[in-house]
């Protein structure tokens, strides 16, 4: 309870930075004319991993935190195979995560690979459990204007596809547009490994995800929905980022 508090708290801190009203794209200071900012956390975390349940809790308090604020905040959770073979295999982990977190690492400078691993705004790379680096960074970030802003739209047409529409406001020279799929509140008993005999409580655990050149200011996409895949408790995060730096200069998030 304490440290929701504490959390709290220091979220409460960011009100003056932002709109509540999330159309209200443009944010002027003095000469300086850009659109509304967002953070993205990308964690890259693993059920074998003895340090991810406590990144858990941290990013679950965020989540609802910045909910009730309705706060361009969003976080996403990337589970990892690294620990498939210590006594415990995460059905949630994807090889191409591993890869994401990966190429992550490659494109900064002398960052150790671990988990869990946040990587905010494609930026800074900090421990997932890092409640003072990452409070810091949304609010240094909700301070300034973001060269870029996203809208999107989502909608089904038949029950395996889900079509989604976006606008980007801003330049779209060499960016690439992710699309994710998380899967919110989901509880895992584990019996073997780092985490045997623990009940793990997992937030936006990203299931589905698919990225894609932008080719100008507004396109569609579409997620293929695995079948017997049930939509309810999920959210869709579609996020843009420069394809060789993979700084993310706009996002944005649905909430089934």
């Amino acid at each position: 309870m304490k440290n929701t508090i504490t959390l709290k708290i220091s979220l409460i801190l960011l009100t003056s930075f932002f709109y509540k009203n999330i159309n209200a794209q443009l944010i002027k200071k003095e000469e300086t004319k850009g659109f509304m900012p967002v953070v993205l956390i990308e964690n890259f975390s693993s059920e074998g991993c003895s340090s991810c349940p406590e990144a858990d809790k941290f990013l679950g308090e965020l989540i609802h935190v910045v909910d009730s604020a309705t706060r361009p905040v969003y976080v996403l959770d990337f589970h990892v195979d690294v620990w498939n073979k210590s006594g415990w295999v995460d059905n949630y982990s994807d090889t191409l995560n591993t890869i994401r977190q990966l190429t992550y690492i490659s494109k900064m400078k002398d960052i150790p690979m671990y988990t869990p691993q946040s990587f905010l705004n494609g930026i800074l790379s900090v421990p997932g459990a890092d409640k003072k680096n990452i409070t810091s960074f949304i609010k240094q970030t909700l301070a300034r204007p973001s060269p870029n802003f996203l809208k999107t739209n989502a909608y089904q047409t038949h029950a395996d596809t889900l079509f989604i529409e976006y606008e980007i406001l801003g330049n779209t020279d060499s960016l690439l547009i992710n699309f994710a799929i998380a899967e919110s509140n989901i509880y895992t008993k584990v019996t073997g490994g780092e985490n045997k005999g623990k009940l793990l409580h997992h937030h936006n655990v990203v299931r589905l995800f698919k990225t894609e050149s932008v080719k100008g200011n507004k396109g569609k996409s579409y997620l293929l929905i695995p079948k017997g895949f049930n939509l309810k408790q999920t959210r869709v995060t579609t996020f843009i980022q420069h394809e060789r730096t993979w700084y993310v200069y706009g996002a944005d998030q649905l909430v089934n």
